[in-house]
């Protein structure tokens, strides 16, 4: 069975991070291939760029690797349904793939408080479920901790896989952070690849 790592997210824009963590997963066997998958506009955050834009610049930096798949199965179902309900969508979709989420230990922490808005009423919320029927690929974000992975299994979720610095990767960059230095200086931000910034200021994104 193939094993392949759910990179999704706004991606407003794609930084280095999400590129390396995503080959860093294909170097040590974790998965055959990285699918990114961005959101459309969602309901939890404002996007600053459209479905179209971000889909455009996560190509110009995902083309060189076969296994590096670009996927446009969220936009195209025109809302965002929450994470857990989409991988149910993509495992019914193809039965013969094994699906790990790969995320950021910002957002492991509150995957137990995701929803699905779809059914939106208080505390509905379905992470638990999306922990116990997906394997997780967990990459490290400065200021938050490592997951404890003996807490992880005594809970009784799917197993999870640890990316941190102590096995090659340390993530550093974070879109909000690009996106306030593109409003406040016409220098490319260092965690943009150049074809990305070039694509952003010929498109005219993240501007007053």
């Amino acid at each position: 069975m193939k094993n392949v790592a759910v990179m999704g997210g706004a991606f407003d824009p794609v930084h280095k991070d999400h590129v390396a963590v995503a080959k860093l997963c294909l170097k040590r066997g974790l998965c055959d291939e990285v699918w990114f998958i961005p959101s459309p506009d969602r309901w939890d955050k404002t996007l600053c760029a459209s479905p179209e834009d971000r889909f455009a610049m996560l190509e110009l930096v995902t083309g060189d690797d076969p296994r590096l798949v670009l996927s446009d199965e969220e936009i195209r179902q025109g809302d965002f349904r929450g994470t857990y309900v989409f991988l149910q969508g993509l495992q019914s979709k193809f039965p013969d793939v094994n699906f790990r989420l790969l995320v950021g230990a910002d957002s492991y922490q509150g995957i137990p408080h995701w929803r699905d808005p779809l059914n939106f009423y208080g505390t509905n919320y379905n992470g638990h479920l999306l922990l116990r029927d997906f394997e997780l690929i967990v990459f490290s974000r400065r200021g938050y901790p490592k997951p404890d992975l003996v807490v992880h299994e005594a809970n009784g979720y799917a197993p999870l896989y640890w990316l941190g610095p102590e096995n090659g990767f340390d993530g550093i960059y974070s879109s909000t952070a690009i996106r306030k230095a593109l409003l406040c200086s016409n220098a490319k931000p260092e965690g943009l690849e150049q074809c990305v910034f070039d694509y952003i200021r010929e498109h005219d994104l993240y501007r007053v």
